[in-house]
């Protein structure tokens, strides 16, 4: 598909003010039919001195899109179109052909689709997999779109009282508005013979109001700024939603052309917080550097009780290169040491009355009814975040290298989770303060102006990132897809079944045998004739386990390029991970026992056949489940990486034709974006999904290439 963006930037103002407006249109089509996506947006900017000492501003933006897709995008439907293009045999067409070859089309002359359900005058049978289904007829006759809306406008006046004293007022309001409508067409798929149609209505608003009064001084050498603050946050969110079968007429999206109201429902959700902080920073020389603050939030997400966190912080930095005895030391123009420890509060779990058992209205018998939906939490409390870093900033060789060494460690308590429990209690989840949890890591930078002689400059720059992860404080253990949540270990480990190779006498899958002991844990059942773990071709004779492999990469980091010579500028960014496995479910969703129908990955060619074959893959046996687990560390793939995520050329013409075309400055360009993904497996992209298991059911990152004009007047 096609992507076209414009752009528009203008600037202005004179000695009292400023002004700036920019706009921008994307238009981009998608690879999958009726699929893509619209985005209008502008920005105005202003700024007024009203007086010497008084000045006021604002700003307004609005950005408008619109996304369409197919609605089983990223979800386990039969009919979402990758698991359906990857999952059906090769060997089914997708429109039906006559005895001679030839695609049949209807009475109006289009073609027709084969839904497998068989068609005997043409001496076709039914396919044995997705009977009454085809994700490319579905994508054609369904409609689904999703519109996002949002305002934001940002107000201040500043007013300096006197000399180093001033009070500011900040104000912002962001409205956002959700409009998600589907429709499932009454010819094919879950909604036929009626047609289904359902809406999602959101408004979200916030408001934003903060004082800030400060006061800032030198004091010969001493430079200090103190700020003094109150800030209130309010958020609403109204919600309508509706669902109706049983259409009137085709290609008529709305309630009106539905007859049967199926369902119907809304709501609106407030919160509320309230925060006052003080600020200080103080610098001495500007060579000694330190900060402190605190701040008290209360949010009304919380009971009374526990409505109120304070939380603190303090850094500092010394600026090394500034001192006496640096002063002899050539080679070094840039070092900084840098640290601080800081305190933020979470009270999110997307819902603004965690704390409350509430209950909703239904209907029983038609009439009205109380239905128990949230369990509650009257002892909730702030999720507590600390931050703590230290890092290092040089520059070397008159800055020919420039860089920082940082380490990094933040550590969660009181983590805010909605904890699975027993269906016994009426619910599945209760909200709670579940326990501890750190991260922590180095992060690496440097970059070298390599070359810069006459009209050539190049420049190189390196990132490389660690993460470190460990649950510190967990009341129980509990499992949460493929990882086992336990004190002591990272919430990363994969805990899957393990397995053995395959028999080669039998052609069995084999797992290692586990069993869990007293305080629940799994523990090795020991051979006693070989000393070695037990082996069971029975997935349900053991246990999972942790496989002591982790989704977190050992290096995740990029390498960038910048090269001029005069108007050309050629720039490239190459990023990768190094180390960390994922749960291939794109790969073992292909490497099922035999099921008809369905597609294989070409490595099941490497399946067992006979006595003595030695493979790591299972014999075929249609419909045979216990051959193939997926929930295996057999599909356990190496996680690295490396992608070209994008290259760039261009070209900024000179004065003489910028002057000859009454332009400050002409610039084109061609750019390109995933332009190559190097992995352990073709068609496994392990970039975005630090869980270690990516979905092989949605949307990849766009290939683009881009050719650009950018003119200034």
């Amino acid at each position: 598909g096609y992507r076209t963006n414009y752009n528009v930037n203008i600037s202005g103002g004179g000695d009292d003010h400023t002004v700036f407006f920019s706009a921008s249109y994307l238009d981009e089509e998608s690879y999958v039919v009726t699929s893509g996506f619209d985005r209008l947006t502008a920005r105005l900017n202003a700024d007024f001195d009203v007086s010497d000492n008084i000045k006021i501003g604002g700003s307004a933006n609005i950005t408008l899109s619109e996304a369409r897709g197919p609605s089983s995008a990223g979800s386990g439907s039969i009919v979402n179109p990758f698991s359906f293009a990857r999952g059906i045999g090769s060997i089914y067409p997708v429109y039906v052909n006559d005895l001679n070859g030839d695609i049949v089309l209807d009475d109006f002359g289009n073609p027709v689709f084969d839904n497998g359900e068989g068609y005997a005058e043409f001496n076709i049978g039914s396919r044995p997999v997705n009977q009454g289904r085809h994700a490319l007829q579905e994508l054609l006759l369904n409609n689904e779109s999703d519109r996002d809306n949002t305002y934001g406008f940002r107000f201040y006046g500043e007013w300096e009282i006197f000399d180093g004293l001033s009070f500011k007022l900040n104000y912002g309001r962001d409205i956002n508005e959700l409009f998600e409508r589907e429709y499932e067409n009454a010819i094919i798929g879950d909604a036929q013979p009626d047609g289904r149609l359902s809406e999602d209505r959101a408004r979200r608003e916030i408001e934003n109001f903060n004082q800030l009064l400060t006061y800032q001084k030198s004091f010969g050498d001493h430079n200090v700024d103190i700020t003094a603050g109150h800030e209130s946050y309010d958020r609403s969110i109204s919600s309508l939603n509706g669902l109706a079968t049983v259409q009137a007429a085709n290609g008529i999206y709305e309630f009106a052309n539905f007859s049967n109201i199926v369902d119907l429902g809304g709501a609106t959700f407030d919160k509320g917080i309230e925060g006052y902080f003080l600020r200080t920073n103080y610098n001495y020389k500007n060579k000694y550097y330190l900060s402190a603050s605190a701040r008290r939030d209360g949010s009304s997400v919380f009971q009374t009780d526990s409505r109120w966190g304070t939380f603190y912080s303090v850094g500092g930095s010394w600026r090394i290169d500034q001192e006496n005895f640096m002063q002899d030391v050539s080679f070094i123009n840039k070092l900084k040491v840098r640290a601080s420890y800081g305190e933020v509060g979470n009270d999110d779990l997307f819902d603004s009355y965690l704390s409350q058992a509430r209950f909703s209205i239904t209907s029983n018998a038609g009439a009205p009814a109380l239905l128990f939906t949230d369990i509650g939490n009257a002892a909730l409390q702030w999720e507590t975040i600390e931050n703590f870093d230290v890092a290092l900033e040089f520059g070397l060789f008159n800055n020919f290298l420039e860089g920082s060494i940082e380490y990094y460690k933040k550590n969660s308590s009181d983590l805010l989770y909605n904890l699975p429990i027993s269906p016994s209690n009426g619910l599945n989840q209760v909200p709670v303060n579940l326990g501890d949890m750190y991260n922590s890591g180095f992060e690496f930078a440097l970059t070298g102006h390599l070359v810069n002689r006459n009209d050539f400059r190049w420049d190189m720059t390196l990132q490389a990132s660690t993460f470190k992860n460990e649950i510190t404080s967990l009341p129980d253990p509990f499992i949460n897809g493929s990882k086992r949540w336990v004190e002591g270990r990272s919430r990363f480990d994969f805990f899957l079944l393990r397995t053995a190779g395959v028999d080669p006498e039998t052609g069995d899958q084999l797992f290692l045998l586990y069993e869990q002991n007293e305080d629940g844990e799994s523990v090795p059942v020991i051979d006693e004739t070989t000393g070695e773990i037990a082996t069971t071709n029975d997935w349900e004779e053991t246990e999972r386990a942790y496989t002591g492999d982790s989704s977190i990469p050992d290096l995740l980091g990029s390498v960038s390029n910048s090269f001029s010579y005069k108007g050309f500028n050629l720039n490239f960014l190459i990023t990768y991970g190094i180390g960390g496995k994922v749960l291939d479910n794109g790969y073992s969703s292909m490497m099922h026992s035999g099921t008809y129908g369905r597609s294989f990955h070409p490595d099941i060619l490497n399946a067992w056949r006979a006595p003595g074959d030695v493979t790591s893959v299972p014999r075929l046996e249609n419909g045979n489940v216990d051959l193939v687990r997926t929930q295996s560390e057999r599909f356990l793939t190496d996680a690295s990486f490396w992608a070209l995520r994008n290259v760039s050329f261009s070209y900024n013409f000179g004065d003489s034709v910028t002057n000859t075309l009454g332009l400050d400055a002409l610039r084109v360009s061609i750019t390109g974006e995933n332009l190559y993904l190097k992995s352990k497996r073709k068609g496994l992209d392990p970039q975005y999904n630090l869980a270690g298991t990516p979905s092989a059911n949605d949307f990849s990152p766009s290939r683009i290439v881009s050719l650009g004009l950018n003119l200034s007047f």
